[in-house]
């Protein structure tokens, strides 16, 4: 990755806020601007960006870990076990005239604590519209990354359900997928929701120890991660004979999740989009039970900036990658969601999940 040209990116956001530093320890903020994705725990592990310069604070220990394209974008501040890494980082800014601050908003408690400790006369604001400024954009390699991700992920749910699910508990469904995804190539960062039957009413059922049977619908909510960028997909899944009433269901779904897929284009606003899904619900009864917004952002976060959600007034923009998850819970019966990804753009929007939208069935 090109470091500096992010890093000049940052700062011209900086400079249309009117922020003049921002710091960020070890998150997904971090790895976007510098590719640095490694773990402070209790250890402070820092970027400091200026407009003019940029700093890294780590510890001593860890700076033959640090990677050279890093090493030769900023300067580093290296700190001993017995030092105390926010005096030094304040020594070493004291020439720096700087104003008005930025955090990360992953960033712990105690280091943004200790920061303020550090620099008593810096106003600070939380660094979270900087940052999805720069990373709800999708560049091409992301693009690249997400839709292998959606690619890969997909066909490991179809291995899955070629052994069929009846007889499996939802967390033996669950392991199998990501096992399935992890031989594919991706990573998986957490366990896949299962939830069969009338757990699939819970929106964000955890895959536990219920037995699924023939009859159930299953809904499947999963994603591997390739080189950091996340698949989010759900099908709902058919073990066997359908019923009139789920097959209904899944139908205004349906017809909901391609209805918001169609109508996507940059301009409209996240409410716009959540309003074409969910008018669809209203209309056929079901308004009760689509409980959430309608998707997200998805890139190195699983859930990130754009947020399709009534009340979200900002446009959308080409670029923009996002979930369109319609769904509807039927309390101590069943639910139904359909979610792809979207990629967003001039024109239109491209769906980056491959799986078809008819019902999948299994055994």
């Amino acid at each position: 990755m090109d470091i500096s040209r992010k890093f000049e990116e940052a700062r011209s956001v900086m400079k249309s806020y009117g922020k003049d530093c921002m710091i960020l320890a070890p998150s997904t903020d971090l790895r976007y601007l510098s590719g640095f994705h490694g773990i402070s725990m209790e250890r402070p592990i820092l970027l400091i960006l200026t407009l003019k310069k940029a700093f890294f604070v780590l510890p001593e220990f860890e700076l033959d870990n640090l990677r050279e394209e890093l090493k030769s974008a900023v300067t580093c501040i290296s700190w001993k076990e017995q030092e105390d890494p926010y005096a030094k980082a304040a020594q070493a800014l004291e020439q720096e005239n700087i104003c008005h601050a930025v955090f990360g908003n992953q960033m712990q408690a105690v280091m943004f604590y200790r920061l303020k400790e550090a620099f008593t006369n810096w106003r600070w604001e939380p660094a979270g519209p900087l940052m999805a400024k720069l990373r709800s954009r999708k560049e091409e390699e992301e693009y690249q990354c997400l839709k292998m991700a959606q690619r890969l992920s997909g066909e490991a749910l179809l291995r899955l359900l070629k052994e069929g699910l009846s007889g499996r508990t939802e967390l033996e469904a669950a392991v199998r997928l990501n096992e399935y995804m992890r031989e594919a190539g991706l990573e998986c960062m957490g366990t896949p929701l299962v939830a069969a039957g009338a757990n699939g009413a819970l929106a964000h059922h955890g895959a536990d120890d219920t037995v699924i049977r023939r009859g159930d619908p299953v809904i499947i909510d999963f994603g591997g991660c390739c080189k950091g960028y996340y698949a989010d997909i759900t099908r709902t899944v058919a073990v066997g004979d359908i019923s009139e009433e789920f097959a209904n269901v899944f139908r205004i779904v349906r017809k909901a999740n391609e209805a918001a897929a169609a109508a996507a284009r940059p301009g409209m606003t996240g409410e716009e989009l959540d309003a074409v899904a969910r008018k669809i619900i209203d209309e056929a009864g079901y308004g009760a039970y689509f409980t959430h917004r309608l998707g997200h952002g998805v890139g190195l976060d699983v859930h990130e900036e754009p947020y399709i959600v009534a009340g979200n007034e900002a446009p959308l923009l080409a670029g923009n990658v996002f979930s369109n998850e319609p769904g509807i819970y039927l309390p101590g019966r069943f639910g139904v969601r359909l979610e792809d990804v979207l990629y967003l753009r001039e024109d239109g929007a491209e769906c980056l999940t491959g799986l078809t939208h008819d019902i999948l069935t299994t055994e």
